[in-house]
Formats: structure tokens, sequence, C-alpha cells
């Protein structure tokens, strides 16, 4: 809104704009509702190490195999390894899943060799991902969630992106980083 037009008693010009922006988000909200299928392109310039959790939070979101593969070829040419798998189920039974995914995910994947410092910083990272991804309360939950392992010589990151739901028509979106110094 112009406050020049404000200020200038131009009252029927501001109605007409208010108007037309209504209506531009009542179409939007009816796409939504249908259903849309938006694509988007970004780029992401990680300037330090210390962002791999940046890096594997992108991971996380990516949505086809092809986009999840291009982003881990480039993490690879800048030295850096990563690794996404997925699991599901109820909450409470995912603690003991997660871990069997991302340790046999990131060993099978070259990410993290089986040594002491390696294995205990993956699963430090993976704790704080989870604490961010699960609330206490949750138990009974359904859960869908891909979980990427990103690192480079100092850091590892977990992040977990999915949808939980205590019934199907409420889902919706969660996310947890974890990131610790190896």
């Amino acid at each position: 809104m112009l406050w020049k037009k404000i200020f200038n008693n131009q009252e029927e010009v501001i109605m007409e704009e208010v108007m037309a922006e209504e209506e531009k988000v009542e179409n939007n909200i009816g796409c939504s509702q249908r259903g849309i299928d938006l694509e988007l392109h970004i780029h992401v310039h990680l300037n330090d190490e210390n962002q791999v959790g940046r890096a594997a939070l992108l991971l996380a979101s990516t949505t086809t195999p092809d986009s999840e593969n291009e982003l881990k070829r480039e993490l690879l040419q800048n030295g850096w390894r990563s690794v996404a798998t997925e699991v599901g189920g109820l909450a409470g039974d995912l603690p003991q899943k997660i871990t069997r995914a991302l340790v046999g995910a990131s060993l099978n994947a070259g990410v993290v060799e089986k040594t002491r410092n390696e294995m205990h910083a993956l699963m430090h990272a993976a704790v704080e991902a989870l604490e961010g991804f699960l609330t206490v309360g949750m138990l009974e939950a359904s859960v869908g969630a891909k979980i990427a392992i990103v690192r480079n010589d100092r850091w590892i990151a977990v992040a977990v992106m999915g949808d939980t739901a205590y019934h199907a028509v409420a889902h919706h979106e969660r996310c947890g980083l974890g990131v610790m110094h190896i």
C-alpha cells in the first residue's frame, strides 16, 4: 500500500488495489487446495565447512531421486560425502529403525568409518536431529521421514525431514538437524 495515496484521500484507488490483492490471494489459495505442482530452482553458496548442516537439510529436502543424486554429486565434487535414506512407522518405534538406517547407510556409502570418533559423532548428531524432529508425546503418531547425512573433514550433520500425523488428514511437515564435530 502506498502511503501517498492514503494521505491524498484516494480511497477509491486504495480499495481497488486491496480488492485486487485479495482476489490474487483467493486464486492462490484455490490453487493450493486443488494441489499445484511447484518446482523451485535454487542456488546455495556454501563458503565454510561449518555449513555442513545446511547441506544436510537441503539433501533431506530433495523430493526426487534425480535431485538427490545431483546434490550428492555436487557435494562429492567438493570433497563432502553424503547419503540419504528413508524410514517410516510409529514414532515410538522409530529410534531403533533410525539408528539401523542411518548407521547402515552411512557405513555402506562410506560417509563414516567404523571408528570410535566417527560413530560417536554420527550418533550425537542423530540424537540432536531426532530431538528436533520428534517430541516426547508423539509415541502413537505415524511418521515418514527422509534422513540425510553429510560430512566433511571436521563436521558431520544429520537432517531429518518428513511428515507426522495422528490421523491421515492432519499430517504436517517437521524437520530436525544435528551437527557434531568429528
